[in-house]
């Protein structure tokens, strides 16, 4: 080990030659990071931390907030980069390798999804600090580390039954959904005649025809149609009034900035209810995700037990 990083170390040294003759010798990279029998260097930290840096370079933070924000990306960086070394050093062992054909369908799918052509493609790349090659040696390890991921740890994670179903109990407003008051008004200036069109409601007229003739709301061509609402979002006079009445009711009237008015109850709906079988598969991905992170963490740690690293940053 020791022989192999100072033959490495030794490699990183440029040695130049000045017109005198004299001889002069220049680091130019250094470790950062030795992982087991690997090592990241200060190179591959920067290239990986580029695109971090120019944000920063480019933010108007003071020096000292910059020196700070840049210490914090360069250990947050190096970090992941040694998770995915210790991740990269199991595949070899189990001989999980990527295919070029992998890679290129991902590739495919990020320039599909944006509707990018490849020169459009390269263009967001370099953009962002990218080769094509660097790319596709990010996508590489990013589809090498899912593989063993699924190998190490998913295929040991299990949703049951009772979990899925104390995670719908346990969330039962979310899946009930939220209730809609599909509503219709009549508006009028005067107090008088709000009394009246009360009296014809009472004597069972039709509430979107009175709305379409006496109303004097913008909404009154549509019978009064005011779509369908929340009526949290009302104020708490009105939502008390509201929430009493029950499909096809209308209310007492009401005096409001606007004037005078009588809300009709068209229908009562619930948006995004869900039922048990409903909600099965995406309570089932929730908790399957939920313990894969989980377990992708202790297992994750149980390597880093086991491993020698050596953070020299």
């Amino acid at each position: 080990m020791k022989k192999k990083i100072n033959g490495f170390i030794f490699s990183l040294i440029i040695i130049s030659f000045g017109f005198c003759g004299s001889i002069s010798a220049e680091v130019i990279d250094r470790i950062v990071a030795i992982v087991n029998s690997d090592i990241v260097t200060w190179v591959q930290l920067s290239r990986e931390t580029a695109p971090y840096m120019n944000k920063i370079t480019s933010s108007g933070y003071s020096d000292e907030k910059k020196d700070e924000a840049t210490r914090e990306i360069n250990n947050k960086v190096l970090n992941a980069m040694v998770d995915r070394l210790l991740t990269q050093q199991e595949a070899q062992k189990y001989q999980i390798n990527v295919s070029d054909n992998e890679i290129d369908a991902a590739q495919k799918n990020v320039k599909d999804s944006r509707s990018l052509s490849q020169e459009e493609f390269e263009a967001a790349l370099h953009k962002e600090g990218l080769t094509l090659k660097r790319y596709r040696e990010n996508v590489k390890k990013q589809i090498l580390q899912s593989k063993l991921i699924n190998h190490a740890v998913k295929s040991k994670v299990v949703v049951t039954e009772s979990d899925i179903k104390n995670y719908y109990d346990a969330n039962a407003q979310k899946y009930r959904g939220k209730k809609k008051y599909h509503l219709r008004n009549i508006l009028m200036a005067d107090e008088d005649g709000i009394k009246e069109i009360k009296r014809m409601l009472d004597a069972k007229k039709d509430f979107s025809n009175l709305a379409e003739k006496y109303s004097i709301s913008p909404n009154a061509p549509d019978g009064g149609d005011l779509g369908a609402f929340d009526i949290n979002n009302f104020s708490e006079s009105i939502k008390e009034i509201i929430s009493h009445l029950n499909k096809g009711e209308y209310s007492n009237i009401i005096s409001t900035a606007q004037g005078f008015q009588i809300f009709y109850v068209e229908d009562i709906v619930l948006s995004g209810n869900k039922t048990y079988e409903q909600a099965y598969d995406e309570i089932h991905n929730i908790l399957y995700r939920k313990l894969s992170e989980k377990k992708f963490k202790t297992w994750l740690e149980s390597l880093k037990k086991n491993a020698y690293i050596k953070i020299m940053l």
